[in-house]
């Protein structure tokens, strides 16, 4: 997919050994009876333990000028992955889930209901749900993620760990999927050119973002998808630079395995059939006729690839059951419906009482909150939890940093969106290098992406009419497009023009509001 020099290999390499080193150090504190009982200050004690010596180590290396660009890279993949494994072995299986469900063993015949319900049935029953599941909540899903976690809880169970503490070990998967997520971010920002103080700002978005942290011990689906989007986004941009056959069919493999997790990941195939389709007009305009049939079959491979896997489950539910894809969602009577509001109450621009400034945190009452910009920014920091015993110091924080993540949200979308118009449509500049016509094409397939998630979100939050809708782990793939934004603008904007100053700012500021938002993670008594 991409020419890699030794250094780039072995940074690849050191970053996964740090990923499944933390990930195999957290499934042993979790499932060995005697580590699983370790309370939560040792566990505090630990991590900071461990996080002491990284900025005295980068201090060292900088005096003796030996800090290099990859040293730093490493540092925030391993203090990311000591922020998620910390917040996973302080989290247990039922704490900030989202339509959990429950368990009850493999010595009972029960079907449960919920995420930990459908993977229950697939390690309990060894098989795919054998009923139509629109008939319990949660196995509508695709069954990618859960044939995973339940033969993830067979492996666990068949080396002899108790049951319970082999569900508990469920967070494992995503805690492994949150590191992967860095490395796909990294990948990311350099196929996109990024580097120093850009990389840095951009990866450490995907390592310390609360949404992210949350999602790393979350046991549902939303981590694997976020990843397999990512993975997409990676891919598209492999091919742009090399049109193979080989690269198109990997991102045919990753928006099925997409749909296989979660339907909505369909969504990328929009900014990548665009994409698709300027490069067929090419391919005719060359009035080539090998050229054009060549095309046909590659593309004709690809439909293949990607509607065999992630069609699957919508056709087979089609045939055995007579049920279209879709979600089953509350009624009107629930606490959380929001369709008694209209249509811009719900996706317009908030009011400034809409924000609740005062206690920024998200009720499920849909009369309390009901736009969903609002709920996207308040579960973006704090996912769908109300605790009104905060007080002090950490109520204070988030007081603090609720204002400023909105201001900065919103100033690494226009960055993000400046930046690619540059690309896009470059003016010719006496001195500096246009970019390449290829750049361009990847700012038209990652705009068009970043606001198609946008679109779909206000969409869906529109067509089922509840707070949970609009929760931001539904658009957490956006992340990577705020990272992009925030390491173009650092390549794009030189010197000491008003525009470069301010994207610096604007990357110093975000920085800050990741590192309070961490600083309440640690020190909050309910994580």
């Amino acid at each position: 997919m991409m020419n890699f020099n030794s250094k780039d290999i072995r940074i690849h390499k050191y970053i996964v050994f740090i990923i499944f080193s933390f990930s195999l150090l957290t499934a042993l504190l979790q499932g060995i009876p005697s580590f699983s009982r370790l309370s939560g200050d040792f566990i505090r004690f630990g991590c900071l333990a461990l996080f002491l010596p990284v900025p005295v180590i980068l201090f060292l290396l900088h005096k003796k000028e030996k800090l290099s660009e990859n040293g730093i890279v490493l540092a925030i993949v391993f203090t990311g992955m000591l922020f998620h494994c910390s917040y996973v072995l302080l989290s247990g299986l039922y704490d900030r889930q989202h339509d959990e469900g429950v368990y009850t063993g493999i010595a009972t015949s029960q079907v449960n209901p919920g995420h930990i319900g459908y993977i229950e049935y697939i390690y309990k029953f060894r098989r795919l749900p054998d009923f139509n599941p629109y008939q319990l909540f949660s196995y509508y899903h695709p069954p990618l993620h859960y044939v995973i976690s339940g033969l993830w809880l067979i492996f666990l169970t068949s080396l002899g760990m108790p049951e319970d503490l082999a569900f508990e070990n469920l967070q494992i998967l995503p805690l492994f999927y949150s590191g992967l997520f860095m490395l796909l971010t990294y990948l990311i920002l350099k196929k996109t050119g990024a580097k120093g103080n850009g990389l840095f700002a951009g990866l450490s978005l995907a390592a310390f973002h609360p949404a992210l942290t949350i999602m790393s011990g979350s046991i549902n689906n939303d981590m694997l998808s976020a990843l397999l989007l990512a993975c997409c986004v990676y891919s598209v941009l492999c091919w742009i630079q090399k049109k193979t056959l080989k690269n198109l069919l990997l991102i045919a493999f990753f928006i099925g395995s997409g749909m296989l997790c979660k339907i909505n990941t369909v969504i990328i195939a929009l900014p990548a059939g665009l994409i698709f389709l300027l490069d067929f007009i090419h391919s005719i305009r060359t009035k080539d006729k090998h050229i054009i049939l060549n095309s046909i079959k590659n593309y004709l491979l690809f439909a293949i690839v990607s509607g065999t896997a992630g069609l699957s489950w919508i056709i087979r539910n089609l045939i055995q059951f007579h049920v279209k894809p879709g979600i089953s969602s509350a009624t009107e009577a629930s606490v959380m419906y929001t369709g008694n509001y209209g249509i811009w109450e719900r996706i317009g621009i908030p009011a400034l009482s809409d924000w609740h400034f005062s206690f920024p945190f998200h009720p499920l009452s849909g009369d309390v909150i009901h736009n969903a910009w609002v709920i996207l920014f308040q579960t973006s920091l704090f996912t769908e939890v109300y605790p009104q015993e905060l007080s002090g110091i950490p109520l204070l924080l988030c007081q603090l940093v609720y204002p400023l993540a909105i201001f900065m949200a919103v100033a690494c979308a226009a960055l993000f969106v400046a930046a690619q118009y540059k690309k896009i449509f470059p003016k010719n500049s006496p001195g500096k290098s246009l970019p390449s016509k290829t750049a361009g094409i990847e700012a038209l397939f990652l705009s068009t992406g970043y606001f198609t998630f946008l679109f779909s979100f206000a969409v869906f939050s529109l067509k089922y009419p509840y707070t949970c809708s609009s929760d931001f782990r539904y658009i957490v793939i956006c992340l990577i497009y705020t990272a992009i934004g925030l390491a173009d603008s650092h390549r794009i904007y030189t010197g000491k023009t008003k525009t470069a100053v301010l994207s610096r700012f604007i990357s110093a500021g975000t920085c800050l509001t990741l590192l309070l938002t961490t600083i309440i993670y640690m020190t909050w008594d309910q994580w």
